[in-house]
């Protein structure tokens, strides 16, 4: 059985992914090709949600196991795809930002029966794929020089410094 979803990210109203996953891949399957389709680094530690329904509480499906049955933490490697979707299920939260909670809703749209796949399949359909941490935007925007309107051209050239605290041999002992 295949499960189609449509991917969308809440900062870009215009981010749209197409993910088609088998139901014998397991999430660790789906979160390589979600990595590799997006461009992000293996490095960050990346989880799934699915929201609990009538009161109970959600499953985190994350890269470190918890090694304890009947919890509501399960491990990417091996958990599958199949085990975890039912007719409650419409949609998952890919979280690739723990420390910024940031993710991407993976909404159900349809399942095929009749077809199996060999890997998942993840395409961007439109939009700006979201940098993977806040970190590269705050240094990017912080420290980026050359992005400043208002810059002067002749800023650090040494007459400045001149000006402002004279001569530097008035300061060598």
């Amino acid at each position: 059985m295949i499960y189609q979803f449509i991917g969308s990210y809440y900062e870009t109203p215009d981010f749209q992914l197409d993910i088609c996953v088998d139901a014998s891949h397991t999430f660790a399957d789906l979160h390589l090709a979600l990595q590799s389709a997006l461009g992000f680094q293996s490095a960050h530690l990346a989880s799934f949600l699915i929201p609990g329904f009538n009161g109970s509480r959600k499953i985190e499906i994350s890269q470190l196991g918890t090694g304890i049955k009947n919890s509501r933490f399960f491990n990417m490697q091996n958990t599958l795809v199949g085990e975890m979707m039912n007719q409650q299920v419409k949609f998952i939260c890919y979280v690739f930002d723990l420390l910024n909670d940031r993710f991407i809703n993976l909404q159900l749209t349809g399942t095929n029966m009749e077809k199996n796949l060999r890997e998942p399949s993840v395409k961007l359909s439109s939009g700006e794929i979201p940098v993977q941490s806040m970190d590269d935007v705050i240094t990017g925007e912080l420290f980026d020089v050359s992005n400043t309107s208002k810059s002067d051209p002749n800023y650090g050239i040494l007459n400045d410094y001149y000006e402002i605290f004279g001569e530097m041999e008035e300061y060598v002992l």
